[in-house]
C-alpha cells in the first residue's frame, strides 16, 4: 500500500488547526487595518496586515527551527486562507468591533493556537523544553510585533499594557510541561488558559507597569548633595 506524504511540518498538527490559526489571525490583522486611526490603509495594506498576523508566527517558527522554506510559502492553502479572511472583513468588518468580545476572543484563540503548534513542532525537532517554550512564545507574539512595526508603533508587548506577552509565555509553558502527560489535554489547557486569563485581565484591568528610567533614579552623589553632605569625590 502506498504511503501518504504529509506536509513537512509538525506531523501531529492537523492541517485544519493550522489553517484555523491562520484564519483567526488574518481576520484580526484585517480588522486592525480597517480600524479608524491616524492613518488609513488601502486593500494592499489590509492584506499585508492580515498576512503577517495570519502567518507571521509560522514564519518565525520555521525560521527558528530551520524548517525551510516556511510552510506558509510551500502550501497554497495558507495564502488562500488569508485572502478569504480579508474578503470576510471587507464584507462584514463593520460588525467586528476591535474592543468587542468577538475580536478579543479571536485574538486570544490565535495566541493560544500559535503557542500549541509552534511548541509542538519544536519538541518534534528535538529541542529541550526551554527551547520549545521560547519558540512557542516568539511565534505567538511575532505577528503582532510585525504589524505594529509596519504601522510605525511600538509593539504593545513592549509597553505598559495588558499582559499579552505574559499570557503567551504562560500558555506555552503549560503546554510544554503537560504535553509529556497528554498532548491533547495540554493543547486544550494552553488555549483555554490563555483565553480565560485574557478575559480576566481585561475584566480586572490588569496592566504591566513601566520600569523607572535610569535617569530618574537618584544617584548616591545627588542624594548626598540634597542632604548637604559631600559625596565620595568630595570626602577629602
Amino acid at each position: 500500500m502506498a504511503s501518504v506524504d504529509l506536509p513537512n511540518i509538525a506531523a501531529n498538527t492537523p492541517l485544519w488547526l493550522a489553517l484555523l490559526t491562520t484564519f483567526v489571525g488574518a481576520v484580526s490583522g484585517a480588522v486592525i487595518g480597517r480600524t479608524p486611526g491616524r492613518t488609513t490603509y488601502d486593500i494592499v495594506g489590509i492584506t499585508v496586515f492580515a498576512f503577517f498576523l495570519g502567518v507571521g508566527g509560522g514564519l518565525t517558527r520555521d525560521l527558528l527551527l530551520g524548517n525551510l522554506p516556511p510552510l506558509a510559502l510551500r502550501s497554497p492553502w495558507y495564502v488562500v486562507t488569508v485572502l478569504a479572511a480579508v474578503v470576510l472583513v471587507l464584507l462584514i468588518g463593520r460588525w467586528i468591533r476591535v474592543q468587542g468580545w468577538t475580536f478579543i476572543l479571536l485574538d486570544a484563540l490565535t495566541l493560544g493556537l500559535y503557542a500549541v503548534i509552534a511548541a509542538q513542532l519544536a519538541i518534534e525537532f528535538g529541542l529541550p523544553d526551554i527551547g520549545a517554550i521560547v519558540v512557542g512564545f516568539l511565534a505567538s507574539i511575532s505577528g503582532g510585533v510585525m504589524v505594529a512595526i509596519l504601522r510605525g508603533e511600538t509593539p504593545q508587548i513592549l509597553r505598559p499594557s495588558q499582559p499579552y506577552a505574559i499570557l503567551a509565555l504562560i500558555g506555552t509553558t503549560l503546554y510544554v510541561l503537560f504535553d509529556q502527560i497528554n498532548g491533547a489535554a495540554a493543547a486544550l489547557l494552553c488555549v483555554g488558559s490563555v483565553i480565560v486569563l485574557r478575559f480576566v485581565t481585561l475584566n480586572w484591568n490588569v496592566r504591566t507597569r513601566s520600569v523607572r528610567p535610569l535617569s530618574q533614579e537618584p544617584s548616591r552623589d545627588s542624594a548626598d548633595e540634597e542632604r548637604g553632605q559631600p559625596g565620595p569625590a568630595q570626602a577629602d
